[in-house]
C-alpha cells in the first residue's frame, strides 16, 4: 500500500501532464484486469491516517477517459484489453451483463479473454453476451463441444496489427473452471497449460507471422511465471485472475536465452489501468516501459458513458433499506475465505430458519463485494452485491458421515484462502490443521469424479438441536441442509452434495430469501469474539424482531 500511496502522490494523471515522444514507441497496450462489473467508482481505506482515510478508485467512464487520451497521443498504436471476470457484480443481476457489455463496447475495447465468473450463469447466457460484443474473445485451452453456441464467439487466438507490427494474442483460463463455475456439459478445459501455450504461441509465430506474442491470462501467478520461463515465443503475459498489483520494476521475468519475459497486471475492479509501451525492431521486442495509472477523482469521466451508467444505476439498483447492523460486516476476500464472518453467518442463519433445516451453509467464494459494509443501514443493493450470481436455494439430505466429508472439503486449503470455505449455521466442529487434508480425483478436463483422500482435519462435529443444544452427529443419521444451487450441483468440488439422492430444488432466488429475512429484523448485532471454527452457540446473532414484520 505504501507503493500505491507514492504512486497516487506522484502520478496526477501522468499521461495528461507529461509530454511524450510518440515516435519512440510502436505499440501501447492498455490493460484492465477483473473489472467485476464495477461500473461506478468505489471507495477503500488507505494506509494514511491509521487506515481511516478513504480513497475512491475505478469507474468505467474514468477508464474510458484514459483510453481516449492515449488514443489521441498514440494514434493507431494502442490496444485495449480485458483479462476476464468482467461480467459479474450487482450491475448484471437482471440483464445478464448487457449494461456491462454496452459500456465496454462504448469504451472501445479491442480484445478480451474470459474468467471463471463469465460462466457463472451458464454457457447459454454467456453466448448471448458474447453475441453482442464489438471485440473478439480468445481462450486457447477451452474444449468446446460441436453444436455449442460458444464455438461461434470464442477463438483460440488472433492477430492485431498496429502499423507494421503484428501482435499475436492468445488466452488461458484456469484449469479449475468446471469446479468453481458453471460452464455446463458442453465446455471443459485442457489442463496442460504449458503444452497449449507452447503450441499456440508457435502457431502464432510460425503460421501467423506474429512479431510478438501476448498471453491474456486468467490463471495463477505461478503458472504464468512457469510459462514465461519455459516458452520463449511468448513475450508478454497480461494477467487477471489473481488481483495482484504489479508495479513498475516488478514486471520483468528473467529466463534463459536472449530475451526477457514481461508479466503485467493492473488492479482489480478498475483500480488501475496498466500501460505497457513497446518498442519493436525488426520483429523483436527491443524495449518497454510499464506504468500503472490510478483511476482516481483526478480523472474526469467520459460524459456519454457516465450518463449511460448513471441512467442504469438509477433504474436498477434498489436503495430500499432492509435492516440495521450495529457492527460492520466484512466481505473482504482476505477475511471471509479463511474464517467465519458475520456477513456469511447471516446468510446461512436466514436460510436455516426460513427452510427449517438442521444446517445451512454458503460458500465464501459466492459472497462478493470484497469490502467492509459499515455499521448502519443494510440496503437491498448490498445484498445484490454480496450475492450476484442468481443462485437458487436447494434443500439436501445427507448422512452424518457425508457431512464430515463436506466439512473436510471446506477446510481442505486452509490456512490458504479458498472460495470453497463454508460459512455455516447450525453446526460446530473442531479443526486440526495438522490433519490430512481432503483431496479429490479430478479429470484432465477439470471434472471432479470422486474423493481421493477423505481427510482427517475435522472432528467433534455437533448439530444445533431444537432445544438449543449442540449434540454430536450420528454417522448414519440423515440431516437436512439448505444451501445454494451451485454447491448442490457439485460446485467448488463438493462431489458429496452433487451425489446426494435426496435433493429438492426450490427455484427460489437466494438473494431474495436473504432480503426478505433481513427485512423482518429491526436490527442485528453479533458478539465480539469470533472463533474461526467453533462458535459460541447459535443463534450467533442477536436479532431485534419487529412485531409488525
Amino acid at each position: 500500500m505504501r507503493q500505491l500511496t507514492i504512486l497516487i502522490s506522484l502520478i496526477t494523471f501522468i499521461l495528461l501532464s507529461t509530454p511524450c515522444s510518440a515516435s519512440k514507441w510502436d505499440v501501447i497496450i492498455l490493460t484492465t484486469s477483473g473489472l467485476n462489473g464495477q461500473l461506478v467508482p468505489f471507495s477503500e481505506k488507505s494506509e494514511l491516517n491509521n487506515g481511516n482515510m478513504l480513497r475512491t478508485f475505478g469507474g468505467f467512464a474514468r477508464i474510458q477517459t484514459v483510453f481516449e487520451s492515449y488514443r489521441q497521443k498514440f494514434p493507431n498504436k494502442t490496444i485495449t484489453i480485458a483479462t476476464g471476470d468482467d461480467l459479474m457484480g450487482e450491475s448484471i443481476q437482471d440483464d445478464q451483463g448487457k449494461v456491462v457489455l454496452d459500456a465496454m463496447n462504448r469504451m472501445g475495447f479491442d480484445i478480451s479473454t474470459l474468467g471463471n465468473h463469465e460462466f457463472d450463469r451458464g454457457s447459454n447466457i454467456l453466448a448471448k453476451y458474447l453475441a453482442n460484443k464489438n471485440f473478439p474473445t480468445i481462450v486457447s485451452n477451452l474444449i468446446i463441444n460441436p453444436g455449442s453456441r460458444l464455438l461461434k464467439y470464442i477463438k483460440p487466438y488472433t492477430v492485431i496489427e498496429r502499423g507494421l507490427v503484428r501482435i499475436g494474442f492468445m488466452g488461458l483460463i484456469l484449469p479449475e473452471l468446471t469446479m468453481i463455475s458453471n460452464p455446463g456439459t458442453t465446455t471443459s478445459v485442457n489442463h496442460d497449460l504449458l503444452e497449449v501455450a507452447r503450441l499456440t504461441a508457435r502457431k502464432l509465430v510460425n503460421e501467423e507471422h506474429a512479431d510478438i506474442v501476448v498471453l491474456l491470462s486468467h490463471i495463477s501467478i505461478d503458472d504464468q511465471k512457469l510459462i514465461l520461463e519455459s516458452i520463449p515465443e511468448i513475450n508478454i503475459i497480461c494477467g487477471g485472475q489473481t488481483h495482484k498489483d504489479i508495479f513498475p520494476g516488478q514486471e520483468v521475468i528473467a529466463r534463459d536465452g536472449p530475451t526477457t519475459g514481461l508479466m503485467v497486471q493492473g488492479g482489480a475492479r478498475g483500480r488501475f489501468v496498466g500501460v505497457l509501451k513497446l518498442r519493436i525492431d525488426d520483429g523483436h521486442l527491443e524495449n518497454h516501459e510499464w506504468t500503472i495509472i490510478p483511476i482516481t477523482n483526478s480523472i474526469q469521466p467520459n460524459k456519454e458513458t457516465f450518463d449511460f451508467i448513471k441512467a442504469h444505476m438509477t433504474k436498477k439498483l434498489s436503495t430500499a433499506m432492509l435492516t440495521i447492523s450495529t457492527k460492520p460486516l466484512d466481505t473482504e476476500v482476505k477475511s471471509i475465505r479463511i474464517q467465519d464472518e458475520p456477513a456469511g453467518k447471516i446468510i446461512s442463519k436466514i436460510l436455516m430458519d426460513k427452510f427449517k433445516t438442521d444446517i445451512a451453509f454458503q460458500n465464501s467464494g459466492g459472497i462478493r463485494g470484497n469490502k467492509i459494509i459499515p455499521a448502519g443501514p443494510i440496503y437491498a443493493s448490498d445484498i445484490d452485491t454480496m450475492l450476484p450470481f442468481g443462485n437458487t436455494v436447494t434443500i439436501i439430505k445427507i448422512t452424518g458421515e457425508e457431512l464430515k466429508q463436506v466439512l473436510e472439503r471446506s477446510v481442505q486449503n486452509l490456512p490458504e484462502s479458498s472460495g470453497a470455505y463454508l460459512q455455516t449455521a447450525g453446526v460446530q466442529y473442531t479443526l486440526d490443521l495438522n490433519g490430512t487434508p481432503q483431496t479429490l480425483n479430478i479429470t484432465k478436463q477439470g471434472k471432479v469424479i470422486s474423493i481421493k483422500t477423505h481427510g482427517s482435519r475435522i472432528s467433534n462435529i455437533k448439530i444445533h438441536d431444537k432445544s438449543g443444544n449442540y449434540i454430536p452427529i450420528v454417522n448414519d443419521k440423515m440431516y437436512s441442509i439448505a444451501t445454494n444451487s451451485f454447491l448442490a450441483s457439485g460446485g467448488d468440488g463438493y462431489i458429496t452434495l452433487k451425489n446426494s439422492k435426496q435433493k429438492v430444488e426450490t427455484f427460489i432466488k437466494m438473494s431474495e430469501v436473504i432480503k426478505s429475512g433481513l427485512s423482518k429484523m429491526n436490527s442485528i448485532t453479533y458478539g465480539n469474539e469470533i472463533s474461526t471454527f467453533n462458535l459460541n452457540g447459535d443463534p450467533f446473532f442477536t436479532v431485534s424482531q419487529s412485531p409488525d414484520k
